[in-house]
């Protein structure tokens, strides 16, 4: 292998550490433990594995699904959601990348069922939106400053970062709770999950003088865009069980790894710069352009197993009751996120000195969690009762493992441990009920890496910085906060005499 040939590679590789690093905000949250299902489970902060979850029965512990004994349809919503995202120092110093972000979007439509010929058993039929995340940062900056040794003088800097990402996660399915004695019950879940990720993001650097009559217009230039779109359709199968003896209430359940039905993806990456001078006081310029595009690529976004466990202490008097709920969650080895193939395909190209396979595959991972919640539940009156409850949310993806600039495709993200507490009320009617409440979601993190430096750039460091930015460092501050207002309406259709 030449010098030349070697050396591109070695770009190529460092240059796909780089793209990797900058896919900061995709694949969802990076966390298991995010989002509640319905109101009056969400206000339990979740912590429902021995029950007292509802109508989300179906989704915390199939076997608390025979605690339904009434025929009915509901609908509970999370009204609306505002969230605080800002990174300081992520795209130069004291410049952030930040965004306040409002949502409005539904969370569970169930229809409950009890066989009257089977009464110990009853079945639910259930859709849901599990993740409904979408992001965008538009930041740019301008400068003037002795950028390019070469050109005489100063010239004009402007510097832009675009994120746009979406991701979606719906769940489809049935399951069923049978009661075997009085005292003990099981049940199963099996759903179908399909999962959406959206993600484009641009950087883009550019050094110019103004144009002038008397002499031509100076341009250096860099700039680097990834943009896919990818979809998986996968099976998520649950078994559970629940005990209950005297004031207390036992539950378990495992989440087997999900398996893939079916999905794909379509990748478009590019980087590239002109009139770049790499060598101080050499009048020649380089210029490159590495490309590829792909579509049709394997898509996998795996869920991992986990086995759950809850504990529930009811009072004497029936009025109070206290919740307890733990979750781990297995480790997943690294996979082909986006598995892309060397034969480019229709409409597809690669221009990169090595392989498709190589230049468009994106690989994960996920570490091992544990999470935990503790809830509070009191009967106020007859139809009137409070919960409040905490939760903790920590991350899968472990930030102290970013990929290096000469590692392969990996995901990154900036994703910190996240702390969230819910409080509220629900009223019972005749035929239904009525929650409302609210979640105040918290997180930070320092020194986290930087995606790029566009507020000291320089016209070239290394090969593993992209020109006419400056060199990264771990000073990025993370915050994160979030409001949530939940609102449940459950209803039920079918009649007392029916």
């Amino acid at each position: 292998m030449s010098i030349t040939s070697f050396c591109l590679r070695i770009f190529s590789v460092l240059i796909t550490g780089l793209i990797s690093f900058t896919v900061v905000f995709s694949q969802g949250t990076g966390r298991y433990w995010e989002q509640n299902l319905n109101s009056e489970a969400a206000l339990l902060s979740g912590a429902v594995v021995a029950g007292e979850g509802g109508i989300a029965a179906i989704f915390y512990n199939p076997a608390t699904i025979s605690e339904m004994t009434r025929d009915n349809l509901s609908l509970s919503a999370n009204l609306f959601s505002t969230y605080f995202f800002k990174a300081d120092n992520a795209l130069g110093t004291d410049f952030p990348a930040d965004r306040v972000q409002f949502d409005v979007y539904p969370r569970i439509i169930t229809l409950t069922l009890n066989p009257k010929k089977q009464p110990d058993l009853t079945i639910e039929m259930a859709f849901f939106t599990k993740a409904n995340e979408y992001m965008q940062i538009n930041r740019g900056t301008s400068l003037t400053g002795d950028i390019i040794e070469t050109n005489p003088g100063n010239e004009f800097y402007t510097g832009e970062y675009y994120l746009r990402s979406r991701f979606q996660d719906y769940y489809g399915g049935a399951g069923f709770g049978y009661k075997v004695s009085n005292s003990f019950r099981i049940g199963f879940t099996s759903m179908i999950s399909y999962k959406d990720d959206q993600y484009y993001t641009l950087i883009d650097a550019n050094a110019f003088t103004t144009s002038d009559p008397l002499n031509s217009q100076y341009l250096s230039d860099a700039s680097y865009h990834l943009k896919y779109t990818m979809f998986d359709v996968r099976l998520i199968t649950k078994f559970g069980m629940h005990l209950k003896r005297d004031a207390w209430a036992l539950g378990a359940n495992i989440n087997l790894p999900s398996l893939k039905i079916f999905g794909d993806g379509t990748v478009v990456k590019q980087y590239e710069y002109s009139n770049i001078h790499k060598e101080p006081g050499n009048p020649a310029a380089e210029n490159l352009f590495y490309g590829g595009r792909q579509k049709k690529c394997t898509a996998h976004f795996k869920d991992p197993l986990s086995v759950a466990l809850g504990a529930n202490y009811y009072s004497p008097s029936g009025k109070s009751t206290i919740l307890f709920s733990t979750e781990y969650f297995f480790g997943i080895p690294e996979y082909d996120y986006i598995e892309a193939d060397n034969d480019s395909g229709e409409d597809g190209y690669n221009f990169s000195p090595v392989e498709a396979g190589e230049w468009l595959t994106f690989k994960a991972r996920h570490e091992p969690v544990f999470n935990f919640g503790v809830a509070f539940k009191q009967q106020i009156n007859t139809n009137l009762m409070y919960s409040g409850g905490f939760r903790t949310d920590f991350r899968y993806y472990d930030p102290s493992e970013d990929p290096g600039f000469l590692e392969t495709n990996k995901r990154s993200n900036y994703n910190i441990n996240v702390y969230h507490f819910n409080s509220g009320f629900g009223k019972k009617f005749n035929r239904g009920s009525i929650t409302l409440g609210m979640q105040f979601s918290y997180g930070q993190e320092k020194d986290l890496g930087q995606i790029v430096d566009l507020s000291d750039p320089v016209e070239y460091i290394s090969e593993d910085i992209m020109p006419l930015t400056g060199t990264l460092s771990n000073t990025v501050l993370m915050r994160y906060f979030d409001v949530s207002i939940y609102f449940g309406f459950l209803f039920n259709f079918m009649t007392d005499d029916q």
